[in-house]
């Protein structure tokens, strides 16, 4: 028997949102993404004034006000206080678990103390997050887990990032299949290589060419070929909203292709002989 229902919508519109890591970055773009698609929406981490700074560019008129609370989310408690604040009395309807960190290191060199840092934060800032934003779901809602095209596809000496973010895909489906009967979908998205400050900054000449011979889409040339946090949060948005309502334990992979595996061979010069003149009109650049 079939029971009619209203189309699934992207909008948001009275329900409640919290972002971990929100005031930087993925997750500023995210938040600011939810707030737009008319979420109340709290955004989280351990830098008052960086969240304060973030919210206010953030809120826009005729929407709820972002709000910003102080959290380390290797602190339980903290992200228990988090989750209560964006509940506001109330329930939580969209959970993102964004804040992350990475420890480059030889496994040859990293000390416990090195590896506590992601798992800290990646790993289990993830799980809390996921824990309590359950506990504040009474009758369901959408949790999604920030990961990384790194837990499939390790950069060399980044380690510890690549296990914990594995980690975090495989909490995300032992969560999905958990809370599923609590009808709380948990999904998780794997950026690619992403515009933010951070990779601005710290990203060389040497890996923004292992970028580009690795990513299947060329992005925007005003950005090397990267990708936008606004790519990410789109996908956040989708995971939120009644659109992804028989989606539960994936895991997307917002990157350009550049989690696909590379190549085994290259047989364009076989196809030049076949088809000479179109291989030269839709392929030029081949060699």
């Amino acid at each position: 028997m079939s029971h009619p229902q209203g189309a699934p919508v992207l909008s948001l519109a009275g329900k409640t949102a919290l972002v971990t890591g929100g005031g930087t970055g993925i997750g500023k773009a995210c938040a600011t993404a939810l707030a737009a698609a008319g979420a109340a929406v709290t955004i989280c981490g351990p830098d008052l004034a960086v969240l304060e700074s973030a919210a206010a560019e953030m809120s826009v008129a005729d929407a709820p006000p972002v709000r910003s609370v102080l959290c380390d989310v290797t602190d339980e408690s903290q992200v228990e206080a988090a989750v209560a604040a964006a509940a506001d009395g109330g329930r939580l309807d969209v959970a993102l678990a964004n804040a992350g960190v990475p420890m480059p290191g030889s496994l040859l060199h990293l000390r416990a103390e090195h590896w506590m840092v992601p798992v800290g934060v990646n790993l289990l800032g993830t799980a809390h997050t996921i824990k309590h934003a359950a506990q504040a779901m009474p009758g369901g809602g959408s949790i999604i887990a920030i990961s990384s095209i790194a837990s499939a596809r390790p950069a060399s000496f980044m380690g510890t990032y690549s296990v914990t973010k594995a980690a975090i895909d495989e909490l995300v489906r032992f969560a999905a299949a958990e809370l599923g009967p609590r009808n709380i979908r948990v999904n998780g998205i794997r950026p690619g290589w992403v515009a933010t400050e951070a990779v601005a900054s710290d990203t060389t000449p040497q890996n923004m060419a292992i970028i580009r011979s690795g990513t299947a889409l060329p992005g925007e040339p005003e950005l090397g070929g990267l990708g936008r946090p606004e790519d990410i949060a789109r996908a956040v948005v989708y995971f939120a909203s009644d659109y992804s309502n028989w989606v539960t334990g994936q895991l997307l992979g917002v990157c350009g292709g550049s989690s696909l595996p590379p190549a085994a061979g290259d047989f364009a010069y076989i196809a030049k002989m076949i088809f000479p003149d179109e291989m030269a009109r839709d392929f030029p650049d081949v060699g």
